[in-house]
């Protein structure tokens, strides 16, 4: 199953920021604390880390013949667990990821795109990235608690390619703000896997923020 490589870019609008923008040149620079999950609950799950990584997305604006220079630094974690699919043998089949976002804060304003999008709009990130990733209906939101926070965790039907065939697959997803940051976990599985479901949500249980 290939690599949820998430695009999600913090695309920060200059029309939010106020008179105090522009003071100095000094670039303005905001990270997030990285996300993921505890080696316990890893070995209990049977997922293993996959990816570990940052990514900084840099923007220039310019106000009033003035330039200043943003760079927004998000952290992305992605696990799999190997699953005996039958006649497409082992795979790759499950996988949860992590994305934390910071909330950018500049002339006493603060804002994050991910603070005004949809679960459905977060999935749209992934499936743009993930080859034959399909996106159907919503089929259950469950209300559970992320990194001390009750939240929504929504699960969505799709489709994806594995081992050159179109499978059927469910997708859990959920955005929660910790300690000034934005974490987005998902969750991806074939649907044939009845009992993954549980380790999805022992995976939200063991996520770390900051730590």
């Amino acid at each position: 199953m290939r690599t949820l490589a998430i695009l999600l870019s913090v695309a920060l609008v200059a029309t939010t920021a106020g008179c105090g923008f522009l003071i100095g040149d000094e670039a303005l620079a905001f990270e997030s604390a990285p996300a993921s999950v505890g080696d316990e609950t890893l070995s209990e799950t049977g997922y293993e880390q996959t990816l570990n990584e940052s990514q900084t997305v840099s923007r220039e604006f310019t106000v009033a013949g003035q330039s200043r220079q943003v760079n927004v630094t998000n952290h992305l974690a992605q696990y799999e667990r190997s699953i005996d699919l039958g006649p497409l043998g082992e795979q790759r089949a499950a996988v949860f990821a992590t994305f934390s976002s910071p909330e950018v804060s500049v002339a006493s304003q603060t804002f994050n795109p991910l603070s005004d999008m949809s679960n459905r709009e977060l999935l749209s990130q992934f499936s743009s990235s993930y080859d034959g990733l399909s996106v159907g209906q919503r089929v259950e939101n469950r209300t559970h608690t992320v990194l001390g926070t009750e939240t929504g965790v929504q699960k969505y039907g799709g489709t994806a390619e594995l081992g050159g065939q179109s499978i059927d697959v469910y997708i859990h997803v959920t955005t929660v703000k910790h300690d000034g940051d934005y974490v987005v976990a998902l969750g991806l599985y074939p649907q044939q896997l009845s009992g993954e479901e549980t380790h999805v949500f022992a995976m939200l249980d063991g996520l770390q923020h900051g730590e």
